[in-house]
């Protein structure tokens, strides 16, 4: 799910190096005393050409690629034109960089540190020869006339019709595989549902890797509609049973697959759930920059100033008010922890008044819950602090109609990625070699099996 303010301005960030800067460094920034993990990959091709990339430790779950790298001797510069992002420092050692973070006109010192012996290990990450077939595919969202790419995973020797899933991932722009940290849990789910005869459609979101369109400009309508392209495309299949076609959604991605289903937009015969937010919109999200900045180690002080401000914030976004109203009367609300905001601060809180946030902001799940009519398989982890369960999961049991009997299901120890944590914070998700829980992927098989 989306981060507030706070969170998001420091996420953003991961990238490579040179000389010999190869491989994985990685330092802390300090920002308001919370100091957050960042890492930069650096690689260098045969033609000694060099890229680098950022990976966020939560929600950016797609690497972001710096579109200028420039090293010489021991000098690095690294740009993202596209994000405003910029890295510059200096090689003082074999194992330390000292260089300056920049976002717009915002400058944090950030010191990195060689981490290239470090190999992090992804062990549940599939590697082919795959017994099963995989088909890069491509596809409409033909109200909006927009092309879409996924890979469609198929088990091969099916004597009957197959069942067939759409994988639909969590916020920010994401890949087909919800890349995060390394970590690819949809490729993970999507190989363990393929070799138990399960077809699935995975598919880059819009604007990210193969796919076409806007992805900063566009809603949850939208990505609902290119979820609707999704299984209009696994219906025309020849070896998947038109009967037996459903979503499966993580976080935000699980919010898509409600709404779908509670509308009735789409036939769909059932939805599986990942975390999936199901309470009004502006609720979570104060609920949940309590638990980020909790697990991060922000005061009881802090956090409730925290909330009382957010709270605010985004009854302000979610009111009728012109955008720029609307945003001048954020500006004043967060005046006393921002007395003298930099323009790169005002550009942050600006973002909260554009219209896909504010669409976003307005959404209450609960009315859709109440009209689904389709089986509903939804999970949840104790240490999730993105989807904080007993709330979600409250109002998931109380809304869903009766008579349903959906399985519902809460994993103890779990994070908002179903792998075993410590803490559930997000600066861990990259620390774990875990990238989905067994437990649930086996819960969910039983579950698609059993209908």
């Amino acid at each position: 799910m989306r981060l507030v303010f706070l969170i998001i301005l420091v996420v953003q960030f991961y990238g490579c190096m040179g000389q010999d800067m190869e491989g994985n460094w990685r330092g802390f920034l300090d920002v308001q005393s919370v100091k957050l993990p960042v890492e930069f990959r650096l690689e260098k091709d045969l033609n000694e050409v060099w890229t680098a990339s950022v990976v966020g430790p939560a929600e950016a779950a797609s690497a972001l690629q710096f579109s200028s790298v420039k090293i010489k001797g021991d000098s690095i510069f690294l740009a993202s034109s596209q994000n405003m992002i910029f890295f510059e420092g200096t090689q003082v050692s074999s194992t330390k960089i000292d260089g300056v973070f920049k976002r717009g006109d915002k400058s944090i010192p950030l010191v990195l540190h060689s981490n290239v012996k470090e190999v992090r290990r992804r062990p549940q990450t599939p590697s082919a020869p795959y017994p099963y077939d995989t088909v890069k595919v491509n596809f409409y969202n033909e109200f909006d006339q927009v092309k879409l790419a996924g890979t469609l995973t198929l088990p091969r020797e099916q004597a009957q019709l197959m069942p067939a899933v759409v994988m639909v991932t969590g916020s920010g722009p994401q890949d087909r595989d919800e890349t995060v940290d390394g970590h690819k849990p949809f490729k993970v789910i999507a190989d363990y549902l393929t070799r138990r005869g399960i077809a699935v459609l995975c598919f880059d979101d819009r604007g990210v890797g193969k796919s076409k369109g806007d992805y900063p400009n566009s809603t949850i309508g939208d990505f609902s509609k290119d979820v609707i392209g999704a299984l209009d495309y696994l219906r025309e299949q020849k070896n998947v049973d038109p009967n037996n076609i459903g979503i499966i959604g993580h976080s935000e991605g699980g919010l898509i697959a409600m709404l779908v289903a509670g509308q009735r937009s789409a036939e769909v015969n059932f939805i599986g759930l990942l975390a999936p937010p199901a309470i009004a919109i502006d609720s979570l999200m104060v609920l949940q920059a309590y638990e980020v900045g909790r697990s991060v180690g922000l005061s009881q002080e802090e956090l409730q100033h925290a909330r009382l401000i957010n709270r605010k914030n985004f009854a302000i976004v979610k009111s009728d008010l012109s955008d720029q109203d609307a945003y001048l009367q954020i500006m004043n609300n967060v005046s006393s922890v921002f007395p003298n905001p930099t323009q790169d601060q005002k550009n942050e809180f600006r973002m909260l008044v554009t219209p896909p946030y504010r669409y976003f902001m307005r959404i209450d799940p609960v009315p859709f819950i109440r009209q689904i009519n389709v089986p509903v398989f939804a999970a949840y982890g104790t240490k999730d602090v993105q989807v904080p369960y007993a709330v979600n999961l409250e109002s998931l049991t109380k809304n869903l109609p009766s008579g349903l009997e959906p399985t519902l299901k809460v994993y103890e120890g779990l994070n908002h990625f179903f792998q075993r944590a410590k803490t559930g914070s997000i600066s861990e998700y990259a620390q774990l070699e875990e990238t989905f829980s067994d437990e649930v992927m086996e819960d969910l098989v039983e579950w698609l099996h059993s209908m």
